[in-house]
């Protein structure tokens, strides 16, 4: 009995040893696996701030090497450019050429009556100060008598200027008798009354009958001075003119201000004048372009 009772309290210290090793080693072990947790685990922001420091680029002065490099490509930009420059003026004056080539030598024929929107047109043209040809027609082919009669129904007088001074002088006093114009004298108070006058185009009148009368009262009145005698017509007559030779002109795609001076005729049709431009004359290159306009006046 003494024998079993000593066995079992063996038994007993063992078993509890035993116990208490396997609780040990279970609680190092999990020990540990914690400790391998926290290694794991990621570190809270509040404990580790991440600052940005802004880092200032320096540029370090260029080898020589890379100074040969930038001049070659700065010098190959350059000639491309000049040649993109060149190509394109090239292709422009092609154009302008191939444009020009296009343009008629002969205009086509047309028909015009001188009214409101022509004046317009050609007062704009006045105002703006553009170069416009000088209109220079022959009255031959009516007689000047006719010419005249027609001028002064469109509103035209008859000056006396000094070709010197270039002012108007006095208005000349003509009438009509069987057809033939005659001079009566000077009237020097119409000088001053030219408002609504074409000023700037003044129609000299040479080698007629008329006009000789007309020069010989003038220089018993202001001596032996360079004088001309001279229609001015009324200035929306002449705008009307000059606007139905841009339309004309632009419908063949030429400008007007290119041309320095226009030729043309006047023509009877029953009692009507009409003028019918036949040549104008570009100012830079001095090539005639044939026209066929008729302008009823």
């Amino acid at each position: 009995m003494a024998k079993k009772t000593l066995v079992f309290m063996v038994m007993v210290t063992v078993s509890i040893v035993v116990i208490l090793s396997f609780v040990g080693w279970s609680k190092t072990n999990q020990k540990r696996e914690l400790e391998k947790k926290k290694g794991r685990m990621a570190i809270p922001q509040k404990l580790h701030e991440i600052k940005i420091v802004a880092v200032e680029e320096k540029i370090l002065p260029p080898t020589k090497k890379a100074k040969k490099r930038k001049k070659k490509r700065l010098k190959k930009k350059q000639i491309e450019t000049a040649r993109t420059k060149k190509s394109v003026k090239r292709l422009a004056a092609k154009e302008k050429a191939e444009i020009k080539d296009l343009r008629p030598k002969k205009l086509l024929p047309a028909n015009y009556r001188l009214n409101h929107r022509m004046a317009e047109s050609g007062r704009r043209l006045i105002d703006s100060k553009t170069s416009l040809p000088v209109v220079q027609a022959s009255y031959d082919r009516v007689g000047f008598n006719f010419y005249l009669k027609k001028i002064r129904d469109m509103g035209g007088r008859l000056f006396v200027g000094d070709a010197i001074q270039q002012k108007i002088l006095a208005e000349a006093v003509v009438n009509n008798y069987e057809g033939t114009y005659r001079c009566f004298g000077m009237n020097e108070g119409k000088k001053d009354e030219l408002d609504g006058m074409a000023l700037f185009r003044p129609r000299e009148i040479t080698n007629e009958i008329l006009v000789d009368e007309i020069l010989n009262y003038a220089r018993r009145t202001f001596g032996d001075r360079d004088l001309r005698c001279v229609i001015l017509l009324p200035l929306d007559k002449e705008a009307a003119i000059l606007g139905a030779l841009k339309e004309y002109l632009n419908k063949s795609g030429y400008n007007i201000s290119r041309f320095d001076v226009v030729w043309g005729n006047y023509l009877q049709e029953g009692w009507q004048v009409v003028l019918k431009l036949e040549r104008g004359r570009i100012s830079k290159t001095g090539e005639i372009i044939h026209l066929d306009m008729i302008l009823t006046m």
